[in-house]
């Protein structure tokens, strides 16, 4: 009588899925084996399963289970919310389309409304008095100001407010929130937005407002840029005259057309030298007036007014461009050199301490601005080494502090309104409760990348106090899932 399967040595039984597998006939393996044809069947079917199970596609293969519960679909939302800018409607087919879970439109408001009041308590929780220099600006949004104040240094955002307004008096209010919590910088950097200036002017008195480089060096180099585009538009115009002139029918023809070329070459050049004129008074604004690391006050004063005359020679040629750079020039003098004279301050110090003259500590901080790669750079060093001493190094990092320390652009408020915009469309109403979640957010989000040692892989609070915190999604009330160990 034939053996089944069930009574074979597993000796044997490797040996028949190896034969059934092979092109023999199923009566001969049988004999062979002393056992029945279904039971070479059943061996063979298991080896061809075996074998279809060992070349399964890997990705199919499960990498850790996650327990689907009600927390967890809330933690999905205001993930989704936070981490992917994703709006409501879309985070319903996202939890349809991948987790096969319909969540209504309410539910979507109703758990984000829950962690923006999470979000609110803690927000307003933080003391302030840690911060030395800020920057303060006004974002739009639906015609609507959204009132925002940054941290330099740790670039916490204190302040992240929808108003329907943006005079002083709205300022005012949300200045003094900030100061009962210890607000009150050293330095705040403005634009010049008369209600945020006259605001802080009102509540912060103390604080030493210093007006903004980084929209007037963006309004120069639009301005550059157009004057780049209209010399090429204008080439272009001029070579088409030129060619339409050789190809002039009859001498009259040619005439006429040499002499509309010629007209537009003149022009070209005119306008090629306006470029080339304003670009270069341009750069002088920007690297040796405007730069930290530069010239003495009285220096950079009349550099100044050298630029502003020669660009209100050229501006009669394009006025509708240059000449409104003039007068945010004259408008702004006082405000756009202000930090030049708070480095002269500190400066001042500086050389009282080494006893050595102001014009050394200026000469070392021209110095600053060359790499210390570059020939330049081990010329004017060598020369101040001789005039000062052993102790230039220890003067040298001293100003290179003084300058890292003095801020002039309020780049780190314009980051974070980059970084706000996503959130808000143009199509829909964004309200306060929102935003102070989105605030939260962003300041608890760790920074993946920084030039900064001291914020990478930090988050803006932790930066800011100097203390460490749970994830934000723990602090939002949520248990964050962890996989198990392998």
């Amino acid at each position: 009588m034939a053996m089944s399967t069930a009574f074979l040595p597993p000796q044997n039984a490797r040996w028949l899925c190896k034969r059934s597998v092979a092109d023999k006939p199923s009566r001969e393996i049988s004999k062979n084996f002393d056992c029945s044809r279904t039971t070479v069947h059943e061996q063979k079917n298991l080896a061809l399963k075996a074998a279809a199970s060992a070349f399964e596609d890997a990705d199919n293969e499960t990498l850790f289970t996650v327990p689907v519960t009600k927390s967890f679909i809330d933690k999905m939302v205001v993930g989704l919310f936070c981490i992917c800018d994703s709006s409501y409607r879309g985070i319903m087919f996202f939890m349809q389309s991948i987790f096969d879970y319909p969540i209504a439109l309410g539910s979507v408001f109703n758990i984000l409304d829950v962690a923006a009041d999470k979000a609110a308590s803690m927000n307003g929780a933080y003391e302030l008095g840690s911060i030395e220099s800020s920057a303060a600006d006004e974002l739009f949004h639906r015609n609507h100001p959204i009132l925002s104040i940054v941290d330099i240094e740790s670039r916490f955002c204190a302040l992240l407010a929808r108003s329907d307004d943006r005079d002083h008096e709205t300022w005012g209010i949300h200045l003094l929130d900030l100061q009962a919590r210890g607000y009150a910088p050293a330095t705040s950097i403005v634009d010049s937005a008369k209600g945020l200036i006259k605001g802080h002017e009102e509540i912060l008195p103390r604080t030493a407002l210093r007006h903004d480089h980084f929209h007037f060096i963006r309004d120069l180099k639009d301005c550059g840029r157009y004057l780049k585009n209209q010399v090429a538009s204008k080439t272009t115009a001029t070579l088409k005259l030129v060619h339409r002139a050789e190809k002039g029918q009859d001498a009259q023809q040619k005439k006429e057309r040499s002499a509309a070329a010629s007209i537009a070459l003149t022009e070209l050049g005119a306008l090629e030298e306006t470029h080339a004129t304003f670009q270069l008074l341009a750069q002088w604004l920007q690297h040796d007036v405007l730069q930290l690391a530069g010239y003495a006050p009285e220096v950079r004063a009349m550099l100044y007014d050298f630029i502003v005359t020669e660009m209100s020679i050229i501006g009669g040629r394009h006025p509708h461009r240059i000449d409104a750079i003039v007068t945010s020039l004259h408008y702004r003098r006082d405000a756009l050199l202000d930090v030049a004279n708070a480095l002269n301050d500190q400066f001042a110090q500086l050389a009282a301490r080494y006893k050595i003259s102001i014009d050394t500590v200026w000469n070392v901080c021209y110095t600053t601005r060359y790499g210390i790669d570059h020939a330049t750079y081990h010329d004017q060093s060598s020369a101040l080494e001789v005039l000062i001493g052993e102790k230039y190094d220890e003067i040298e990092e001293a100003v290179l502090t003084i300058v890292e320390q003095t801020h002039r652009c309020s780049s780190m408020v314009e980051n974070l309104h980059s970084r706000v915009r996503p959130y808000l469309d143009e199509r829909k109403f964004v309200s306060q409760k929102i935003l102070g979640l989105i605030q939260f957010y962003l300041n608890h989000k760790p920074f993946m990348r920084s030039k900064h040692e001291r914020l990478k892989n930090k988050t803006p609070a932790e930066s800011m106090t100097g203390k460490p915190h749970q994830p934000w999604l723990e602090m939002l009330g949520f248990a964050c899932f962890k996989k198990q160990a392998a």
